[in-house]
């Protein structure tokens, strides 16, 4: 069976752009330090120090969901997959900056397994 991703609003590249230019840097400096996974320009997860970034220097709004059971690596995968926004994992909680997101896993009473779940099934082709 194969899946379809979500369409990311902005790519990695795109974003570390943005960023760099808000704070005078350079993007080749800021991408290794912003993304859990700077080779994967689809990749929106965030590093430690880009969560730091997003949130003291950028002042962007994390919206925190607990997570009840451990992300499982099909998980992760989804939230590769799935996600159009920026988001960082830590521990049992999951920070997402896209509105719309955290309105949807809000709605899913911050059920983000069975979020996920949702939108891989609503993506099949």
């Amino acid at each position: 069976m194969v899946t379809v991703s979500s369409p990311k609003r902005y790519t990695q590249s795109q974003l570390t752009n943005i960023f760099a230019e808000l704070v005078n840097s350079h993007p080749s400096k800021l991408i290794y330090q912003l993304w859990n996974n700077p080779k994967d320009n689809r990749s929106l997860r965030l590093s430690i120090n880009g969560f730091r970034f997003v949130t003291s220097e950028l002042k962007l709004t994390a919206y925190k969901f607990e997570v009840d059971t451990p992300l499982t690596n099909k998980n992760l995968l989804q939230l590769e997959r799935y996600f159009q926004g920026m988001y960082f994992i830590l521990r049992d909680k999951l920070f997402v900056f896209d509105e719309a997101e955290a309105s949807m896993i809000t709605l899913m009473d911050g059920d983000i397994v069975k979020y996920l779940l949702n939108l891989e099934s609503t993506s099949q082709t």
